[in-house]
């Protein structure tokens, strides 16, 4: 009986022995880099627009096509209240996560649209028409600059921004292979419309330019694309940077 209680105990001691080691090698193998779902991303997310930004359009239009052609100095003290509103909507307004590189650009433009507001307020309370005109102008640039922060120049180049910000702020930092693959297949697809894609003509002097950052981006991404194919974490990660990397090369051409 005494050798039958031993043999148990025995047997007990081995079964927590393996089950800390089962333990213990899953998450080592999450760290080494087993695939791991990566969270959810929103349309939200991914959508690189402020509709407050839209909305503040509703006063931007009768002041910059009514108000200052006409010189309708009622029309703009009239407004001003709808601008306080709006402007202060918009001020508290969130970036979208697509937009996050953009934060300091964004804040810096809405600040300056912030000062011509103010300035236009001081100049209709001191009644000095030419300055509520020059403001008015000043408050549509201002207006106009933000806009452009956010717009993409090249909707293509927008589309491939959408799959590699999933890639890179999601999938990699998760190491979710699945993914990653996936994310690799639909960049590759993205490239031929980007190839297409025409500057506007204010930055025609750029084509050549932006054909060399897409060539290299191109090859980025088919490197990735076959790199991807492995299950060697530190080569797919490396090859995720090189993508981001010549994307953002890409990108700043319009800075």
């Amino acid at each position: 009986m005494k050798k039958l209680g031993t043999l148990f105990a025995i047997g007990l001691t081995a079964l927590a022995v393996c089950m800390l080691f089962a333990c213990q090698k899953a998450k080592q193998e999450q760290a080494g880099g087993e695939s791991a779902p990566a969270a959810e991303i929103s349309d939200a997310e991914l959508a690189a627009s402020v509709p407050e930004l839209g909305a503040l359009h509703e006063v931007v239009y009768p002041l910059w096509h009514s108000a200052y052609p006409e010189k309708d100095y009622a029309l703009i003290k009239e407004l001003l209240p709808r601008a306080d509103t709006l402007v202060a909507a918009l001020d508290a307004a969130p970036l979208p996560g697509i937009l996050r590189d953009k934060q300091q650009d964004w804040a810096d433009k809405k600040a300056n649209l912030k000062e011509t507001l103010a300035n236009l307020h001081a100049a209709a309370a001191a009644g000095n028409e030419a300055e509520m005109l020059a403001q008015t102008e000043a408050f549509h640039a201002a207006y106009e600059q933000l806009v452009r922060a956010i717009r993409p120049v090249v909707p293509a180049l927008e589309s491939f921004h959408q799959e590699m910000y999933k890639l890179y702020h999601y999938y990699a930092p998760a190491y979710d292979l699945a993914q990653i693959r996936a994310a690799a297949a639909a960049m590759q697809t993205k490239i031929a419309p980007l190839k297409e894609a025409a500057l506007p003509k204010r930055l025609a002097d750029r084509q050549a330019d932006y054909q060399l950052a897409v060539q290299e981006l191109e090859t980025c991404v088919a490197e990735f694309a076959e790199t991807a194919k492995k299950d060697s974490k530190e080569e797919i990660l490396a090859a995720v940077e090189r993508v981001h990397t010549a994307y953002q090369k890409t990108e700043k051409l319009f800075d």
